[in-house]
């Protein structure tokens, strides 16, 4: 039986994960468990994080984007790929999971 998920219950994690002013950790758990949700909304959660300052995040959003195996991802992905102003890492991390 399918899993029914509360769009709204995911958006809240989504707002989580892109508050600046929440620390890192909190905002990675939030990062994982949209990861583990999975679906539009979570991705859409995730790609909107794309424009925080802090690489480490951005790796691990272009990370879990490729873990979640979605199709959906792929142009967000894409986009962060061939964004120049994106830090290395974070683009490279996207491209790996282009492949």
């Amino acid at each position: 039986m399918p899993v029914t998920v509360d769009t709204k219950k995911v958006v809240a994690v989504g707002e989580i994960l892109n508050d600046k002013h929440k620390p890192l950790a909190e905002r990675f758990r939030a990062l994982f468990t949209l990861r583990n949700i999975g679906g539009q909304t979570a991705i859409d959660c995730i790609t909107a994080c794309f424009s925080d300052p802090s690489a480490l995040l951005k790796h691990e959003l272009a990370y879990c984007l490729g873990q979640m195996l979605d199709t959906y991802a792929i142009p967000a992905l894409v986009a962060v790929l061939k964004d120049v102003d994106q830090e290395p890492m974070v683009r490279h991390e996207a491209g790996l999971l282009l492949n």
